[in-house]
């Protein structure tokens, strides 16, 4: 068998993606399945192997020329079947400890539990990560439980470190599980949380001591040290930056540096990942060659060294992943062996199932995994088709440009199919993005890497400071640059479900049509290119055209998540009318509008002029044409709004044009707007509006008088796990509690709902 470690491993990842897609419940009997059936092929191995030697000794001949490729069909069928059985084993395992948390959904307990680590900003929220070992109802006795690890929202600082145990009242809820493979729960799983939850009150919460320090609460505390360091020593906003790619902390990334960097495609940039890895690995290892030495010792300084990284990230999930990966080519290189990258990549993806479990439904492992396979198989033909013919006479500074775009091309090849699973298409600009931005994040993780060896020694803190000044001016000149790059509007190839569905199925025909095209004679070029080019044309025909065609018919009336305020957007083709703002997510309506591939503003109502709404509108009119800005007759015209044309002051019962060709009413005392789309009476509910009825709602409210067909709450979660919607009469209610919903108005009156993101 060629290579057996590649076979285990994908075998091991493709149990658990199908365990994480299918559900937790569907484990166990897959996994016993998967064993009996290695059983079954272990048998059969067994008896090709014994009957075989029975026929050698009988005729002193070698085997049958078919029997070999049965026994290595039956012995990679073997170690398939048995590493899937084990690892959805391991995942069963791991669940059950899930269940406890996950089976206290809406309920409200005191918990004691141990802080892991400093928490995480996100969107004017805090996030803790606490080990929980003790559950009990108010005013009981506490109660020991089986430790859990528990994701906890705040709005406010609790007054603890790493290290300490709190005592508090936690409102558990369960992890979202809509979504398929890459759902919110086995996101949250894959990085190591059972549970969820948000502090309910805030009065009562004690906080003690713990007398011993274990090592990881010195690391926990030595990071954040680290990373006030560079907050002392740098503005916020580069600080910022490289504590995301040298710390892992993410938490001071702004909100708007990190939404241009997913426009791009390239946010795997800002996060440590087997790229950052690779780059340090790399680097050290150059270094080492130029003094000389045994190989095996170099390649020991270099994995230490990649320790030390991790510690200082945290161990995360990602860093752990690349450090795996890299890990086994060290391992290989020490014993002299050239190594296989397809086994070597093997291994590392079954190190990391071992380890977790929960991988199989991690997005960013599944991306890590199919872009380094994608760069194994398809960079060395990308590259040899960029430099021609002529490729040996080429520049050296067109080779260097030839070696960006086939890594990119490959790992866009290999990640194509999860980016149109999770993110509903692709950033045009990623391959532009990467050959820009790749050789600025090295030289930055190689400067903030310097400048952090040398700041826990206050000897030797003024050496770190050279490298922390001249990154400073990089990370500035670094996030500029993708300011600017991600400047361009309609440059997202969104697709939904069905062109996703449809663009993937023609690309295997296409695929399926060159391998058979490939099989004959070399007398026919010019036939083989017509029908490929033909192929290729149906493909974007009827899966990105005609989609876009029919797209510009409808509307589409977006809600994103919110904290229980009005968010609203409506989509007509590149055009789109902001209905409302509000919401922590201040970024969230920017980045729709981008994946949307809108490229004009034609109306953006502010209700709402409160902080949030007014930052989400200052990040649109930087970023988008606005053609109107509708305001409430009499309202305070912030500096916020600077850039957006002289306002419209509406009264109360007129109608505006958001759309061409669309009015929309709104109510006598500015609660909401009312609007007709393809026939459809659609109402945007803002405030409490008296007694009405339409087809359509959209409202943010825990009450409404308001008698509707269809209504979309835009829930803020808490209230969404303590009140059910009342409304008269047979309603259907959908919450936004993740991501976002569209509602899609076709010609003829009818709507379908889908998941925007």
């Amino acid at each position: 068998m060629a290579r057996p470690l590649a076979l285990v491993g994908f075998s091991a990842y493709a149990a658990l993606a199908w365990a994480a897609a299918w559900g937790p419940e569907s484990a166990r009997p897959l996994a016993v399945l998967c064993l009996l059936l290695a059983l079954v092929c272990g048998g059969a191995l067994l008896g090709l192997r014994v009957r075989g030697q029975n026929r050698k000794k009988k005729r002193q001949q070698e085997l049958p020329a078919e029997q070999p490729g049965a026994l290595r069909a039956f012995c990679g069928a073997f170690l398939a079947l048995l590493a899937g059985g084990a690892v959805l084993l391991s995942y069963s395992a791991a669940w059950e400890k899930a269940v406890l948390p996950q089976s206290l959904d809406g309920r409200e307990l005191q918990v004691r539990a141990q802080v892991l680590d400093y928490p995480q900003e996100r969107y004017h929220r805090l996030y803790y990560r606490l080990q929980v070992e003790g559950l009990w109802e108010e005013g009981g006795e506490p109660v020991e439980t089986s430790p859990f690890t528990l994701r906890l929202s705040a709005s406010l600082p609790l007054a603890c470190e790493p290290g300490d145990w709190v005592v508090c009242q936690v409102a558990f809820s369960a992890f979202e599980r809509e979504g398929g493979l890459f759902s919110t729960a086995n996101s949250r799983l894959a990085d190591g949380f059972q549970g969820g939850g948000f502090l309910s009150q805030y009065e009562g919460i004690q906080v003690e001591k713990d007398p011993a320090t274990p090592l990881w609460e010195l690391l926990a505390r030595f990071r954040h040290q680290l990373g006030r360091e560079l907050n002392r020593r740098l503005p916020q906003r580069e600080a910022g930056l490289l504590r995301a790619m040298v710390l892992g902390d993410s938490g001071g990334l702004w909100e708007e540096d990190r939404g241009n960097f997913q426009k791009l495609g390239v946010s795997h940039i800002l996060v440590v990942s087997g790229l950052h890895m690779t780059v340090l690995a790399s680097f050290l290892q150059l270094l080492l060659r130029r003094f000389g030495g045994a190989k095996w010792a170099g390649n020991l300084l270099t994995g230490l060294v990649l320790l030390l990284f991790l510690a200082l990230t945290g161990f995360s999930p990602s860093a752990c992943r690349g450090a795996a990966m890299y890990g086994v080519l060290l391992l290989a290189d020490s014993f002299g062996r050239a190594a296989d990258s397809l086994n070597s990549l093997g291994l590392a993806v079954l190190l990391v199932c071992a380890v977790d479990p929960f991988s199989g439904g991690d997005v960013g492992f599944a991306l890590s995994v199919l872009a380094t396979l994608g760069i194994v198989v398809a960079y060395l033909p990308f590259y040899q088709a960029l430099l021609g013919a002529k490729g040996d006479r080429r520049g050296k500074i067109w080779k260097g440009i030839a070696g960006s775009l086939a890594v990119t091309g490959a790992a866009t090849l290999g990640t194509f199919p999860v980016q149109l699973a999770a993110f509903r298409g692709i950033s045009l600009l990623m391959p532009l993005a990467n050959l820009v931005l790749v050789f600025p994040s090295t030289l930055l993780l190689y400067l903030g890497f310097c400048g952090m060896v040398f700041l826990p020694i206050p000897a030797l803190a003024p050496l770190g400071t050279p490298f922390l000044w001249v990154g400073g001016w990089a990370s500035r000149l670094f996030l500029q640059a993708g300011s600017l790059l991600a400047q361009g509007k309609g440059m997202y190839g969104a697709v939904d479900a069905g062109s996703s569905l449809g663009l993937v199925l023609g690309l295997l025909l296409l695929a399926f049509c060159a391998l058979l095209t490939g099989l004959w004679e070399a007398k026919r070029p010019a036939l083989r290119r017509g029908i490929l080019g033909g192929m290729a044309a149906a493909v974007v025909l009827f899966a990105g055209v005609l989609p876009w065609a029919q797209q510009r018919q409808n509307y589409v009336l977006v809600a994103p998540e919110t904290d229980g305020a009005s968010c609203i957007v409506l989509l007509s083709g590149n055009r789109a009318a902001v209905l409302s703002l509000g919401g922590y997510r201040t970024g969230a309506v920017a980045q729709l509008l981008h994946r949307r591939n809108v490229t004009q503003v034609e109306t953006l109502c502010l209700p709402d002029t409160g902080p949030d709404a007014l930052e989400a509108a200052s990040q649109i009119l930087r970023e988008y044409p606005v053609e109107q800005l509708v305001l409430p007759s009499g309202a305070y015209w912030d500096r916020n709004l600077e850039e957006s044309p002289a306002p419209v002051y509406a009264q109360a019962g007129t109608a505006v044009e958001v759309l061409p060709g669309v009015q929309a009413e709104i109510l006598p005392r500015w609660e909401g707007l009312r609007l007709q789309l393809h026939g459809v009476d659609v109402l945007v509910e803002w405030e409490a509006a008296k007694a009405q009825s339409c087809e359509i709602l959209f409202t943010c409210l825990e009450e409404s008088r308001v008698n509707s067909t269809f209504t979309v709450w835009q829930t803020d979660g808490i209230i969404e796990e303590t009140t059910s919607f009342p409304q008269e009469g047979e309603t259907w209610v959908l919450p936004v509690e993740e991501g976002a919903f569209g509602v899609e108005l076709q010609p003829g009156g009818e709507y379908r709902v889908r998941r925007e993101g």
